[in-house]
This record gives structure tokens, sequence and C-alpha cells, in this order.
């Protein structure tokens, strides 16, 4: 065997015969406990082993539990002929369990002989056959799986039920009868109806039997009679029968030329093609996502019509391209391990570049900013420094305006009259002092020019003897507006 099998059923509480069997049959409960090896259903195993579980959303103790949980409380209501209705638990006959079996080519003992060198292949067929089922299947589905190396080949069970469904439907799950009940939806049945069976002929009255006699010779005679009108009947009954029975066949005879004829022109039922289309697809699929890549064949030798060479062949062909693919999702992997480090490595090469740009404009923003406060500085010290010597000019001239004040008046170039200092030159002291660039002397300088003007009315009233002038501040030089 290095071909896949996959098997597909349902299976209700009911017992089901299974095909090519006279004695067997199965259920529910007797797939789940071969599942689990229960004593009662293993007895076709020679050394029964524990299964392994291998994946579901449930072990298999309480996928059984559940199950049975959930069937305890369905109920359906049921109406009758005449309109009334009763509710009654879920019909034994209702699928509520979906099954699968996926069979390997490695047999048991070839596994266990040799775990180390097995037990990969195995694992990744297992994961791929599992991944596979919960791609195909709906949601609200819960299932178990486990694997048996007890018998011939190393094989896993799935069970699933469909929670999701009030009535647990498991044929809802089931890919070909999935496609055969939306055909029926759709489609009308292509049923080739049966002739016209023939109207048979009636059997006749049997004779009453006459009521009892006290005269022993009277009854005597009325049983004679009743026998011989028995016997006329049975022998009337046995021709009718035999009348029937030749329409009967006659009609059989020709109702199935009719049925195989018409079914030649007809083909397969449509509603059969679509279900063995569903089922093919099913297979088809299920090579491409296990199959192939666990290098396994999608149809055994009998089935493809092949020679022993050709089979043994084309399972050469099958690994080769198995090691292959198994190679180049090796190589695929590798790449995809060095390309997740390049990334990693770009990112933090990127976050050391901008983590250097965020430092460099760090510092480019302490640069500016030391470079306008070193600005700000040398202008605040620039602009002191110029207030510095305009008040230096300032000073110095003012005290040149003094002197000359001083001189005009010991000269006798000022003259006070009525009080007032009068002085030829004082618009050019107030120029000088004020300079190109100012409008008006500043105060300090202007307060001491004045104060030094009354100084000299004052020494100027003392030396004339005379009634000093009346020093008024508005009065005196002034400097600018």
């Amino acid at each position: 065997m290095a071909y896949q099998f996959m098997h597909i059923e349902t299976y209700s509480e009911q017992l089901k015969p299974v095909k090519g069997s006279r004695d067997h049959f199965n259920s529910a409960a007797q797939v789940e406990g071969e599942a689990a090896r229960d004593p009662l259903y293993s007895e076709h195993v020679d050394s029964p082993m524990p299964p392994q579980q291998v994946g579901g959303n449930l072990t298999i103790s309480e996928f059984r539990a559940k199950r049975a949980r959930l069937l305890s409380g369905i109920t359906e209501t049921v109406t009758q002929k005449d309109g009334s209705t009763y509710t009654r638990g879920l019909r034994k006959d209702a699928a509520t369990l979906y099954t699968e079996i996926h069979s390997h080519p490695l047999t048991s003992e070839e596994y266990m002989a040799d775990r180390a060198r097995h037990g990969p292949p195995i694992k990744a067929w297992g994961q791929r056959v599992l991944a596979d089922f919960k791609k195909r299947m709906p949601k609200g589905v819960d299932y178990t799986a486990v694997l048996h190396l007890d018998e011939g080949h190393v094989h896993i069970h799935i069970l699933a039920m469909n929670t999701a469904d009030p009535k647990l439907d498991a044929n809802k799950l089931h890919a070909g009868k999935v496609a055969a009940a939306l055909h029926r939806e759709e489609n009308a049945s292509d049923v080739i109806p049966s002739l016209p069976k023939p109207e048979l002929a009636k059997r006749p009255k049997k004779p009453k039997k006459p009521r009892p006699s006290k005269n022993r010779n009277t009854q005597k005679k009325n049983d004679t009679r009743h026998s011989a009108a028995v016997a006329a009947w049975e022998a009337e009954c046995a021709e009718v029968e035999a009348g029937n029975k030749l329409l009967t066949d006659a009609w059989e005879a020709e109702n199935k030329a009719h049925l195989q004829e018409a079914r030649k022109e007809r083909g397969r039922p449509s509603i059969q093609k679509v279900y063995t289309a569903a089922m093919k697809k099913l297979q088809d699929d299920y090579y491409e996502a296990v199959g192939k890549p666990c290098g396994l064949l999608r149809v055994g030798p009998r089935q493809a019509r092949k020679s022993t060479k050709e089979y043994a062949a084309e399972k050469r062909d099958a690994k080769r391209l198995a090691d292959d693919a198994r190679r180049l999702e090796a190589q695929r992997k590798e790449l995809a391990a060095k390309d997740a480090e390049l990334i990693e490595q770009k990112a933090a090469h990127e976050a050391k570049v901008t983590a250097l740009k965020q430092d460099r404009a760090a510092l480019r923003r302490r640069e500016l900013a030391d470079k306008k406060a070193r600005a700000d500085w040398e202008k605040t010290r620039v602009e002191k420094e110029n207030e510095l010597l305009r008040r230096e000019g300032e000073l110095t001239e003012a005290v040149d305006a003094m002197g000359e004040i001083f001189e005009a008046v010991e000269s006798g170039d000022a003259d006070n009259v009525n009080g007032k200092l009068h002085m030829p030159r004082w618009p050019e002291i107030v120029s000088r002092i004020q300079g190109d660039e100012r409008d008006s002397v500043s105060t300090p300088i202007r307060k001491l020019i004045e104060g030094f003007a009354r100084l000299v009315m004052r020494v100027t009233k003392r030396v004339q003897d005379s009634d000093g002038p009346e020093v008024e501040v508005d009065e005196a030089p002034r400097f600018g507006g």
C-alpha cells in the first residue's frame, strides 16, 4: 500500500449493516467505542493498545460525554395524520456522528520498530490530515482525533459532531451527502416510474359455517356440506391466486425490462452522479493537500489498472516527488528564516539609523540653541558696551559743556539777565552733546548740567553781590525736545 486512504461515513444510534458483511453492524456507540479501544468493541484487534490523542478541541472521552449529553436533550415534534402532535426524543436512525479514517501505507510494526526514523514523516502526515480536516469543516463543529498503532497500518480516527445544528445533523458534514441534498432541492427527481400494476382478481368470500343443530344427523349433514363448500372455495381461491401470480409475474418481467431500458437510456441517476463527483473531488483535494506532499499515490494499482512494474515505478516517482517537495519545503523554511533574520537586521539597522538621526537632530538643536544664546549674549554685550560708550560720551560732553559754561561766565560771554543765564554758544553745546544719533539728552546728564547751571547762577549772584537770578528749571538751557 503506497496510495492514500481516506474514508468518511455518518452513523446513528441505530445499528447499520456493514457493506459486504452478512452479520456485521455498526452504530455511533460502536464506532466511538472502537476508536476509544473499549474492550467490548475491540475484539477484532489481537492486542489492543490505548489510542494516542493527536488532535481535536475535545479528548475522546470528553467528546463521547458531550455527544451523549446533547442527544439526551434533543426533542422533536411529530404531527400525526389526524393533525394531532406529540413530542418525542430524536429518532434512532438520525445520523449524529461524522467520522473519518485516514490510513498510512506504513505498517504499525514498521513504525514501532524504528520510531526515530518513521516518527517525523508520520507526524507531518498527521498534521496535514488535521489541517485539511479543519479547513473542510464549517464553524460550530466539535471533534477529536486519535492515532492507532495496534492494527495493520498506522491510521487516524477523526470523530466529529455538528454541534451548531439543533439535531446534530452529521449528514451536513458529509461532502457527498451535502452535494446530493443541494441537488435534490434545486432539481426535479429523475427516478424512473414503474409500469402500472395489473388489477388482480379478488379472492371469493369464504363460506360461512352453519349454525349448530341439536339434531345429530342434521349437524352431520351441515358439516359435510360446509366441508365441501370450503374445499370448493379453496380450489377457487387457488385458481384466482394462480391467475394473479401469472399477471404479477408478467408485470414484473415487463416492468424489469422497462426499467432496464429506461435506466440504460438515462444512465446513472443525476443525484448519484452528483454524489460521486463530490466524493471524487474530495479525494482529489485530499491528494493535493495530504497525499501528494507525503509521497502517496492518488489511487492503487488495481483501480489504475497498472502492472506490478508500472506500479513500483510510480511509487518510486511519488517518493522522489515527496522527497523533492520536503527538500524544497526545508529550503523554503531556511530561506524564510534567513529573510526573517535579514528583516530583523534591517529593522535593527533602521532603528539605529533613526536613533542616530534623532541624536543628530537633538545635537543640531542644541548647537542652534547655543548659537542663538551666544548671539543673544553677544548682542546684549554689544548693546551694553554701546550704552556704556554712549553714556561715557554724554558724560564727557557734559563735562566739556560744564567747562565751557564756567569759562563763558568767567570770560563774561554769559550774562545773568533778570535771573536768567544767556549764552551765545548754547545751541552749539547742546548739538554737540546730543550728537548725530540722539534726539535729546538723557535725563541724568540734563539734571547734571541743570544742577551745574544753578550752581553757576548762585556763584554769579554772590560775585555781583546782588539778588541772584531766579533759577527756574523750565527756563534752564534745554537739550533737545
